[in-house]
């Protein structure tokens, strides 16, 4: 359903991000296919923990669309990530101003991780710049710790079906529509 319905939208001219719109916000999550219940359980839950509507809540990734085009990998039930998408300005920014408050206006960044192969604080405003928090990337702080406290015991719960639940914060459908237009352009390469 999901090759079929990409595959339709690019032979009618739809723009990736219109295809996107498609997949991701309209067509079911094929990781609860026949488990509906299940996601609505996630759903609520995420949705409750930060006060927001359960529509604000969507699912990205290989768990979506049955299929990883970004890593070719099929999703396997138990052994694949639930890839959670929050879309919501007010949350965007509540996180943004967290940040800049722990670290002082960013004129401290001591708390930004940085390795030999990854330094944070780039990585965490290349993302911002197109409109997706990564808490991940966040500098070590209360907040993230409280973030990733629940998304371990959701995971934990959730074993069984995911190897983890992981979320990242959008601050806008269409920034959510232009990150995932990224999977089409694997899509049309990986000629499926």
């Amino acid at each position: 359903m999901y090759n079929e319905g990409i595959k339709l939208g690019i032979s009618d001219g739809f723009a990736s991000e219109d295809i996107c719109r498609k997949i991701y916000i309209t067509y079911p999550t094929y990781a609860f296919n026949g488990n509906q219940d299940l996601e609505f359980e996630i759903l609520d839950q995420i949705s409750n923990y930060f006060s927001l509507p359960i529509t604000a809540i969507q699912i990205a990734g290989s768990a979506k669309t049955g299929y990883s085009y970004y890593k070719s990998k099929k999703f396997i039930k138990g052994k694949s990530d639930l890839d959670v998408a929050i879309i919501d300005a007010f949350l965007f920014q509540a996180y943004c101003e967290t940040v800049m408050t722990e670290t002082k206006g960013l004129k401290d960044l001591s708390r930004f991780k940085k390795t030999e192969d990854e330094d944070s604080y780039r990585s965490y405003i290349h993302y911002l710049s197109i409109g997706y928090f990564r808490p991940d990337l966040m500098p070590a702080c209360e907040p993230r710790k409280h973030w990733f406290n629940f998304f371990n015991k959701l995971s934990q719960n959730y074993v069984d079906y995911f190897s983890d639940i992981n979320a990242g914060i959008y601050f806008s459908q269409v920034f959510f529509e232009y990150k995932q237009s990224d999977n089409i352009d694997f899509f049309k390469r990986s000629n499926l």
